[in-house]
């Protein structure tokens, strides 16, 4: 048993999405409890039946479509420990989620990871009259943006007997302990293996718990809809030219709920902009392709924001090699920046 407590990447700003994710997911299994018919009844009325959807029939007792539960099953849990597992994920892996996606699409991204994962749990658990519930599909998705954006981020994790615990066959200490195990490894193991438990049993025609689909095709989700609302909704085209000459960049994104920081650059500096991005990016020994896209419309406050950023979590996920990239490239912003302001 692996329980994940506190993972070492800095998010820099208040995660008020996904507080306010936790909180309504609290307050609906409150209401659960409260529900007239029951804990149980909540659950079979408003979680999501394959079989009802697939047949048209209203939720039991009002005239709403089934499909609703698609979206209600979402915020519903079937116990204590489903609900606080669920929130600890949220909470530790989605503030960083939010910070890299702002914090409107991130709760578009975590809705449509959710959606997607509901749907196909209805395509492939067509027969099942079992209701699923709970936001295991949304947080699937939250996790594998992560995955692809963290690898090297440190979960410390209470480690049972388990996949990282088999040293232990060799010195015989089975108590419970800490480690740091890797993004790569802690997330990339949960995803693998939901995905080959789900086509194991799909390819034999077996309908097992509903919460697997929804687990395998939410982190499918997730790791293809981060990226359309990460960098192409953020980025403008790849010849836009710079339109002023007061360049000014949100600290986490382009929402306008951030600090703000700003540089004047005199109108020397701004010829000269196009000659920055070879000097910067492309000498970093390795890809960086939204310093890159920063540099290429002449942001130079944003890139240098960025570059401060990335650096502060290369060092946190002790990685030298991109730490001394990012140093290089933080003197060199800031000498230009030093020289325009002459």
């Amino acid at each position: 048993m692996i329980i994940p407590l506190r993972d070492n990447a800095p998010s820099y700003t208040t995660p008020v999405v996904t507080l306010s994710l936790i909180l309504v997911n609290f307050l609906v299994f409150g209401l659960q409890w409260l529900y007239p018919a029951g804990f149980a009844q909540s659950i079979m009325d408003w979680g999501e039946v394959p079989v009802r959807i697939l047949a048209g029939q209203p939720i039991p007792g009002t005239n709403f479509s089934p499909a609703w539960t698609m979206l209600t099953s979402m915020f519903m849990h079937g116990g204590f420990l489903h609900i606080i597992f669920n929130m600890l994920a949220l909470w530790l892996f989605g503030d960083n989620v939010e910070w890299l996606l702002g914090r409107a699409k991130y709760l578009l991204f975590y809705l449509a990871c959710g959606l997607t994962a509901s749907g196909f749990t209805i395509v492939f658990g067509y027969e099942s009259e079992m209701p699923g519930v709970g936001a295991s599909g949304a947080i699937a998705g939250v996790m594998a943006a992560y995955l692809i954006f963290y690898p090297r981020a440190k979960i410390t994790s209470l480690v049972w007997f388990g996949f990282y615990s088999w040293g232990h066959l060799y010195t015989g200490r089975w108590e419970p302990h800490l480690r740091n195990i890797s993004a790569f490894w802690f997330i990339g193991s949960w995803v693998l293996f939901e995905l080959t438990y789900a086509t194991i049993f799909m390819t034999k025609g077996v309908h097992v718990n509903l919460g697997t689909y929804a687990h395998a095709m939410g982190a499918v989700a997730g790791a293809v809809f981060v990226w359309p609302l990460l960098i192409r909704a953020r980025v403008p085209p790849r010849d836009a030219s710079v339109r002023s000459a007061k360049l000014t960049t949100p600290l986490f994104g382009n929402d306008g709920d951030a600090p703000m920081e700003e540089y004047e650059l005199s109108p020397e500096a701004m010829a000269t902009l196009p000659d920055l991005r070879p000097k910067i990016s492309n000498e970093l020994p390795f890809r960086d392709h939204m310093l890159d896209r920063m540099l290429q419309r002449g942001d130079v406050a944003g890139a240098l924001t960025h570059a401060r950023e990335m650096l502060d979590i290369a060092r946190k996920q002790r990685n030298a090699h991109r730490a001394r990239g990012y140093e290089d490239a933080i003197r060199k912003l800031e000498s230009s920046i030093d020289k325009s302001q002459e």
